[in-house]
């Protein structure tokens, strides 16, 4: 059955951009595909049907995954889409329990931006809050499991800002 789904040669791109960048929407899908929207939708609907991919709705847009990706690591990889919260979470596994004026200062992002990404690591349990003064810190829950998660998927993640940091955790945490 998946032989005859991934014969044609546009699903099979399309599956191809989904597994490589798990956590995509649709949109990079097709770009990354270089086919059309209504063929990309098309075959994404095909291809989730079949159990090939699934798809998460979130409030703004839908996310696909191959089926082998582990639904523990959906929830980050959702996330990591976001270069900014890529930002976030690199400096986090980099030095953990800072502040949002130590990760401004770090990420070059606004407050408010780190706000966004905190509070949604916090709800999906991939960061955690503490306390130093006045100020609340922030550190990943499970080092190791981010760690791993990122340079499992870095292919379909990886930019300029983080590739240094994921090549020396590559070699320490060796997925």
């Amino acid at each position: 059955m998946e032989d005859e789904l991934l014969a044609l040669e546009t699903r099979r791109r399309i599956f191809e951009a989904a597994r490589t960048a798990p956590g995509s929407g649709a949109r990079e899908i097709q770009r990354a595909a270089g086919t059309a929207w209504g063929e990309t939708v098309y075959h994404l609907e095909r291809l989730t049907e079949a159990g090939l991919l699934h798809r998460e709705r979130t409030e703004h847009q839908d996310h696909y995954f191959a089926a082998t990706v582990p639904l523990g690591d959906r929830n980050l990889l959702r996330l990591s889409r976001s270069r900014s919260a890529r930002r976030v979470l690199v400096t986090l596994l980099e030095t953990p329990s800072l502040t949002v004026p130590d990760l401004s200062q770090r990420t070059g992002l606004s407050a408010g931006r780190l706000s966004v990404h905190l509070r949604r690591m916090l709800e999906t349990g991939i960061a955690r809050a503490g306390r130093q003064g006045r100020y609340r810190t922030f550190e990943i829950v499970d080092r190791d499991r981010v760690a791993r998660v990122l340079i499992t998927y870095r292919r379909g993640l990886a930019d300029a800002w983080i590739d240094g940091a994921l090549d020396t955790w590559a070699e320490l945490f060796r997925p």
